[in-house]
């Protein structure tokens, strides 16, 4: 009777993905909306029926020639590349809203060491930086190098999907990681340190699993040195991961031997990264405590700049429901391994709202990358036709979706915004720039050449939030004077082309137009 429920709930299963892999389709093509029925939920049910289908246990190698093999790892690769070159066949300008910040890093983090850099730069990604500023420009390093560090990235997932599950697994998480829409954004959105630390963080539990320690703990040291928010997911991970490896499940023996070198191995890699937030650099530290305590205290207070996770649920169809599948297996099998531990952590992070939870949704999606070619890889051994079939397709939608972003990826601003703000180049070196819209603060910090003042940015903001509000909608001149007398500098004031021109009205009477050009104009305070 149960062997017979079983077949039923294991039919089921493949009758819904065949629908499920139906309705992918559509939407890819336009012609199913995905918000009509809930796909999260038929997602859910997909991977939860999936633990009833055969055992994964013999997991023949689809591709056993080597060179074959070799070619479409680096066919996969090549893949990542282009697809994060396109945006710049036509353009130069580098994509993301961090651009001018990473830009300034680069070039003056080190030797000017403004407060904003010691408390939201880490030290690792500043020396590390340095280095390649010595032979590559900075506009390579923004571009290209960046689109190599992806595909660091990229080798770094089927390292890890090889060692701790099979070949099968490695190349298909290379294949969704290449297409993944959600890792393209960080792609765009130029968060640099998240992609060198993820590279670092799957190199090190690739280490932790080969039983080389050495490595492993250079890679976490290097790791903590680079983009602390890793380092904090790569630290729980591994503070479980060391209480519970040491466990065999099947003589219930507790290996202390193990243990012991689990925790020498930590405390190693907590005392090498401590050494690089010594002196000025501790700001980056205790700056980070009072957030990361009331992110827990008040969960969703502290989303971070990424999309939502409804909005991950439903841009990620495609291979959500293969994650839960390969998720559910670790637990059916006891494999509690780093990328189980990564994956679970994550999660929680992101769906209780804990501190920064929306930016864990990119950590999360790695791990779930992983968890879902091995959920392919267990549909592929159980019904090898029906596997490759439905992995083949969504795959091609995944593919026809990243390339069509990719196609339509622009940067935020545009040659003319960049050359009115070049143009503060012409200005006296002692004078500051302001910038009365977010939008634009990152970028004239990084390509002005001037001390910025922006709102709720950098160093020299003196405003609260009500302040600038008040200044961004005064008529009142004197209002306007005030506002702008509390700095007591030289101040040239940036208008772009995507924001209202609130200063125009007081044009000729404190403020003189020194810039005017496609929309773009520069403000000399003189009163």
């Amino acid at each position: 009777m149960k062997q017979k429920i079983k077949e039923i709930l294991k039919n089921s299963f493949y009758q819904l993905l065949i629908i499920y892999t139906a309705l992918i389709v559509l939407i890819t093509m336009g012609l199913f909306w995905k918000f009509t029925i809930h796909m999260e939920i038929f997602a859910l049910i997909l991977g939860i029926l999936g633990i009833f289908i055969s055992s994964d246990k013999n997991n023949p190698d689809l591709i056993k020639d080597k060179t074959v093999h070799y070619s479409i790892l680096a066919i996969g690769l090549i893949l990542i590349f282009i697809i994060r070159a396109i945006p710049y066949m036509n353009n130069s300008i580098p994509l993301g809203y961090d651009t001018g910040i990473y830009k300034y890093a680069i070039e003056f983090g080190l030797q000017n060491t403004d407060k904003w850099i010691l408390t939201g730069v880490e030290p690792g990604f500043l020396y590390l930086m340095s280095v390649f500023k010595i032979f590559l420009s900075t506009q390579f390093i923004l571009t290209y190098l960046f689109i190599i560090f992806n595909v660091i990235l990229g080798f770094s997932i089927y390292l890890v999907s090889k060692e701790y599950f099979n070949k099968n697994v490695a190349l298909i998480a290379l294949f969704i990681y290449a297409f993944s829409i959600i890792q393209f954004k960080v792609f765009e959105l130029m968060y640099y340190k998240n992609v060198i630390a993820l590279s670092l963080f799957l190199f090190a539990i690739y280490f932790l699993n080969k039983q080389k320690r050495v490595p492993f703990v250079i890679c976490g040291i290097i790791l903590g040195s680079i983009h602390r928010p890793t380092f904090y997911l790569f630290g729980l991970s591994y503070f479980i991961y060391s209480f519970i490896n040491p466990i065999n499940f099947q003589t219930k023996k507790y290996n202390f031997k193990e243990l012991s070198i689990n925790i020498i191995s930590g405390a190693i890699i907590i005392v090498g990264v401590s050494l690089f937030y010594f002196g000025q650099f501790s700001l980056a530290i205790t700056s980070m405590i009072s957030p990361v305590v009331s992110g827990f205290v008040e969960p969703g207070q502290s989303p971070g700049t990424f999309i939502d996770f409804f909005t991950y649920q439903f841009t990620t169809l495609a291979y959500l429901p293969f994650a839960v599948i390969g998720f559910f297996w670790l637990i059916k099998k006891k494999q509690f391994n780093m990328v189980f531990l990564w994956a679970l952590i994550s999660t929680i992070i992101v769906y209780f709202q804990f501190f920064f939870f929306n930016r864990f949704i990119i950590f999360m999606d790695i791990s779930l990358i992983i968890l879902s070619a091995y959920g392919f890889s267990i549909i592929i051994n159980d019904k090898k036709k029906i596997g490759i079939a439905i992995l083949s397709i969504l795959l091609l939608t995944l593919a026809f979706s990243s390339f069509s972003y990719s196609i339509n990826s622009k940067p935020l601003i545009n040659n003319d915004e960049l050359s009115a703000i070049s143009y503060f180049h012409n200005i006296p070196s002692s004078a500051f720039a302001m910038s009365t819209s977010s939008y634009y603060s990152t970028w004239l910090q990084g390509y002005s050449g001037r001390r910025v003042i922006a709102p709720g940015l950098f160093d020299y903001d003196v405003h609260t939030q009500s302040q600038w509000n008040e200044f961004w909608t005064s008529t009142n001149i004197n209002t306007t004077k005030s506002f702008l007398d509390d700095y007591n500098k030289e101040l040239y004031i940036f208008i772009g082309q995507k924001q209202r021109d609130n200063l125009n009205q007081f044009k000729d009477k404190c403020l003189s137009l020194v810039y005017n050009q496609n929309g773009n104009k520069i403000y000399k305070y003189q009163c």
